[in-house]
């Protein structure tokens, strides 16, 4: 009986244990060419992506260039709904340009979340038709517990994804997108006078470190995909759940440096892992928020980085790997290096000076060139002078610069033109070539030869036309009885003195200069 009872309460713990999703995180470890699966942690759990979403707007941006559909000059100009994005962000503003090329290393690098919707509206027209082609992406990746509700991973309770989805997604960046591989592996980039460092902690302290992408929001915790070589070996790690962003980053060079001390692994490859049990992913915010950390994924820390030995943090730091020698650096290692304290506190080393590249917000010289952004193409009518190119004709109604305009190259107005001529057709004069060299242009379509009348008007137009008015007429005639008598009304010059003539009239002429002022009253 008491066996029973025995067995039918480890039958019960283990349902529970089963049924609610683990708080402690998920992790796993893969070879980048085999996906051959070296460590695993509740890979399949379904758990908040975060700004590890970013990582598909990417793939997607990079499928639509070599597609052909967009081009890495293309200037995508920002929306409204893209400069309101929450931070962090860089603060683009409503209808400035950035080309592709810049928005994605600033995606990647400081993972903004303005950028991100840019970059969204750029490929896919909105933002609703590039989660569409993201969640297409995802399902022909075989990303089987993924689905994305918007490109920059603000957290909704809908955006979900897991570490094996992570993994298969770096492996397809790696592997068709190689390429491109300084997007996820840039230290830095300098915008304006800001310098914005990657928000990855192992870029600049882990040996061999290639990138990929952090993501932070309170419901997921600290998430990091990272990837690195040594030995002619590329692994890709993935942490989510962390509690704080030294400990996603130590776990993450911990999970790494086991797995290049591995050879083989559990037998079974990234692909073949079950998919979740279709659940929702669980929210870590009340732990995350215990913990006292900074609630931010672009916290910037130059200095070495440090977490106790505490069972959450997983990985080696439970003291059992041999790898990690107290306070004995890696072979091979050029820089920082992970070390363990006689106390257990485990430490990843400074940050080494990271590489910074240029980027801007505008069009570059290859942009005139490239292909038009989708959302330029979809709503023409709210992109102000954005099809503009060097050298290229000014269109009617643009303010000119100081560039010259000529009457035969302005763009708008015909060389010609007999619009308002009181010539015969044919008789026209040409205009002087500096005509219309400066000010706005306000004439626009075709200018046709002949008078102006209401049906050649645009709709609207007439209303600035109106009739002079009579009042000002009626004031005017009357005053040509004081003009056509000037003899009677002023006096003899030797008689007046001009100070006070200009003053007082004289008496005597009064009389007829009243007469004549009469019809005026």
């Amino acid at each position: 009986m008491n066996a029973f009872r025995l067995a039918a309460g480890a039958t019960v713990a283990s349902f529970l244990a089963a049924a609610v999703p683990a708080q402690a995180g998920t992790s796993l470890v893969i070879d980048a060419s085999s996906g051959a699966v070296l460590s695993s942690e509740n890979a399949s759990q379904a758990w908040h992506p975060a700004s590890t979403t970013k990582m598909m707007t990417l793939y997607v941006a990079l499928k639509a260039v070599r597609d052909g559909k967009i081009g890495l000059e293309t200037a995508i100009p920002a929306s409204k709904r893209a400069a309101s994005q929450p931070r962090v962000k860089v603060y683009i503003r409503a209808g400035q340009e950035v080309t592709l090329d810049n928005a994605i290393r600033i995606m990647m690098v400081k993972s903004a979340n303005d950028i991100a919707y840019v970059i969204a509206e750029g490929v896919g027209g909105d933002v609703e038709s590039f989660v569409g082609m993201m969640n297409a992406e995802a399902r022909r990746l075989g990303m089987r517990d993924t689905n994305f509700v918007n490109p920059n991973g603000w957290h909704h309770p809908d955006q979900q994804s897991s570490a094996r989805d992570l993994a298969v997604l770096a492996m397809a960046l790696m592997s068709e997108f190689g390429d491109y591989s300084d997007y996820w592996n840039t230290g830095a980039v300098q915008l304006g006078k800001q310098v914005l460092k990657n928000t990855n902690g192992l870029v600049g302290r882990y040996y061999g470190i290639n990138g990929f992408k952090t993501g932070f929001v309170c419901a997921s915790g600290f998430n990091v995909v990272a990837t690195a070589t040594r030995g002619g070996r590329t692994l890709i790690a993935v942490v989510m759940g962390a509690h704080s962003g030294a400990e996603r980053t130590i776990k993450a060079a911990q999970l790494l440096d086991d797995g290049f001390g591995k050879w083989g692994g559990f037998g079974s490859t990234v692909a073949s892992l079950p998919s979740g049990t279709g659940g929702r992913a669980y929210s870590v915010c009340d732990t995350v928020r215990r913990g006292g950390g900074a609630l931010g994924d672009d916290v910037d820390s130059s200095g070495p980085i440090t977490v106790s030995s505490a069972p959450g943090v997983g990985g080696n730091s439970d003291g059992t790997s041999d790898r990690f020698a107290v306070g004995a650096p890696q072979s091979g290692v050029g820089g920082a290096v992970l070390t363990r304290s006689p106390s257990g506190r485990i430490t990843l080393g400074q940050r080494a000076p990271l590489a910074t590249v240029a980027v801007a917000f505008g069009r570059t010289p290859g942009s005139a060139a490239a292909p038009l952004a989708a959302n330029a193409v979809a709503k023409p009518d709210t992109q102000i002078a954005r099809e503009i190119q060097p050298g290229a004709p000014v269109a009617a109604g643009l303010v000119g610069g100081s560039a010259g305009r000529t009457a035969s190259a302005n763009g708008a107005i015909p060389s010609r033109s007999s619009a308002f001529a009181a010539t015969a057709p044919g008789d026209e004069v040409q205009p002087p070539s500096d005509a219309f060299r400066s000010g706005p242009l306000r004439l626009q379509g075709a200018v046709q030869a002949g008078a102006a009348t209401q049906a050649s008007l645009r709709p609207g137009a007439a209303a600035g036309i109106k009739p002079a008015g009579r009042t000002s007429a009626a004031k005017a005639s009357p005053a040509k009885p004081v003009l056509t008598k000037p003899a009677k009304a002023k006096p003899a010059p030797a008689k007046a003195k001009p100070s006070t003539a200009l003053a007082k009239p004289p008496a005597r002429p009064a009389k007829p200069a009243a007469s004549a002022a009469k019809p005026d009253a």
